[in-house]
């Protein structure tokens, strides 16, 4: 892990936001974390914005890191669930039609690309979240998309139940070499500043920088 992500996995927030540029790592962390908060027996939830981001980025994501951890005891692909070595089970779900996440009791949650979810996703979920009659956490991982949407008002200004850390592309050293400054040269200025810095920035363009707010960029 690079610092901002080892800080991520050391918070006991109650809703943890994990913003960053392109290749910052995110859905790594978001599944790491998420194996290593599992507890024996319980329910988790894995969410992305459509089935197809959860295909192609947050399961290949989770099952590969779960496989190297040698904690993947079985992935029912028909159903979208996984078992994990110490018996818990993890639900994989789109967040396209948010009244589907209700009913089940869960101990924790990871809200993959939450930056292309709606709100209702969020509410919906975070009252399930009381398995075993035990508070349960939700994680979000995602590139900013400005300070009108709700991951901004929820994980940087949510108070003391929530914590945001913010990593730039550059934060992680296992990308190749001189790969943010190449998408840099593509991107206009605004842009850069969010997909490559992880920056909040509104319709008019400006930038809700890191230090502003409440946001830990090491442990």
């Amino acid at each position: 892990m690079h610092p901002v992500q080892a800080a991520f996995r050391k918070s006991r927030a109650l809703y943890r936001g994990f913003t960053g540029g392109r290749g910052a790592g995110k859905s790594w962390i978001g599944a790491h974390d998420l194996l290593m908060r599992s507890k024996p027996g319980r329910l988790y939830l894995v969410a992305a914005p459509t089935y197809k981001m959860l295909a192609d980025a947050s399961i290949r994501a989770f099952t590969a890191r779960a496989e190297e951890l040698r904690f993947l005891r079985d992935f029912n692909k028909s159903a979208m669930v996984a078992e994990l070595g110490n018996g818990a089970q993890v639900l994989f779900r789109s967040t396209e039609h948010a009244d589907a996440l209700r009913g089940p009791n869960l101990s924790g949650a990871w809200f993959d690309e939450a930056g292309e979810m709606e709100e209702d996703a969020f509410l919906v979920a975070i009252a399930c979240l009381r398995e075993g009659g035990e508070q349960g956490w939700l994680s979000a991982t995602f590139t900013p998309r400005g300070r009108g949407h709700w991951t901004y008002r929820v994980f940087a200004e949510g108070g003391p139940e929530a914590e945001l850390f913010c990593a730039p592309t550059a934060a992680n050293p296992f990308l190749p070499a001189g790969f943010a400054e190449t998408l840099r040269g593509q991107y206009t200025s605004a842009f850069a500043e969010q997909e490559l810095e992880g920056r909040f920035i509104d319709a008019a363009g400006t930038v809700a920088r890191r230090e502003w707010f409440g946001v830990l960029d090491a442990a």
